[in-house]
């Protein structure tokens, strides 16, 4: 077992390569190191990466230490059956996300690594830097969402926002509460469009993006501030102890930020639509979202 690189960091990302072909090996560690100078990790500055050619020093490292990402070579040495690889990786790995490395193509046994548990499967002969850091990053946000999702049934399993049920629910709760105190409570709607689905990579920077608003949203507005995904690119806020011009300030700057994220990606159309008004407490709060901003007062935000 050998360490490629250290990095005494909590910003630089942990990986654990399993991987017991040299070639192969080199070649993604030469690809790991590429994406950090061209600074492709996005929320980590740097990488921290350990390199085992064999399973049982897989299953070692991961009982003394934690990582962000497992990339795994099924056909081990030690380890002649390839799905047995990746369930005893799997059940060692304390909820970290695995992208599988496949030397040939394999669609039945693609299909059952992602049936239980797998975040990707990649073949290494079609590596290349930028999808590699792409598939990475998404593997780490997804497996974070889904732990987050198990944590609680009322939150949705991509982005992590409260579900439309759970929303409302809690939104009649801070009406009530409103009236009670006699305090003015706000309304806001958030909607994304243009972002591209022509293909797999478009739909899952979709998510990427989807995941980023709702982090931008929860960033700019505390709790007890409300954040519900109502529609598939639709969120509903709902906000207190704050004025409805400081309100609408801190929504231009999240959406701002949303459309950043998005130009990141090469999504450089898409736009964010926001409004916010004061609740009305005789009419029923899901009526005010049932139209979504059109029903608010429209505040349009356009990409640079």
């Amino acid at each position: 077992m050998q360490a490629l690189r250290y990095v005494p960091d909590s910003r630089a990302i942990r990986l654990l390569l399993v991987e017991d072909d040299l070639e192969d090996e080199q070649l993604l560690c030469e690809a790991l190191i590429e994406i950090e100078e061209q600074r492709q990790w996005c929320n980590w500055h740097s990488s921290s990466v350990v390199q085992v050619t064999r399973l049982t020093d897989a299953l070692d490292c991961l009982r003394r230490q934690a990582f962000d990402i497992i990339l795994l070579n099924l056909s081990l040495p030690d380890s002649p059956v390839l799905l047995d690889s990746f369930l005893e990786t799997n059940a060692a790995a304390k909820g970290a996300p695995i992208v599988v490395l496949a030397d040939e193509p394999d669609e039945n046994l693609a299909n059952w690594l992602l049936r239980e548990g797998a975040q990707d499967v990649l073949l290494k002969r079609e590596l290349e830097c930028a999808p590699l850091a792409r598939s990475l990053r998404y593997a780490i946000e997804r497996q974070r969402k889904i732990e987050t999702l198990r944590a609680s049934p009322f939150l949705d399993e991509l982005t992590g926002a409260l579900t439309g049920q759970a929303f409302f629910t809690m939104a009649r709760h801070s009406a009530q509460l409103s009236r009670h105190n006699r305090s003015v409570l706000l309304a806001g709607s958030v909607e994304i469009s243009k972002l591209s689905e022509a293909t797999q990579d478009d739909r899952e920077i979709r998510e990427l993006v989807l995941i980023r608003a709702v982090e931008a949203l929860r960033q700019t507005f505390q709790v007890p501030a409300l954040v519900g995904r109502l529609a598939q690119r639709r969120f509903g806020l709902v906000l207190a102890g704050m004025s409805g011009i400081t309100a609408e300030n801190l929504l231009h700057g999240a959406a701002l930020e949303i459309e950043a994220a998005a130009r990141s990606q090469g999504q450089a159309d898409t736009t964010v639509r926001f409004a916010i008004q004061a609740v009305d407490l005789d009419a029923g709060i899901e009526r005010q979202f049932s139209g979504g901003t059109r029903q608010l007062a429209k505040a349009a935000i356009l990409a640079d």
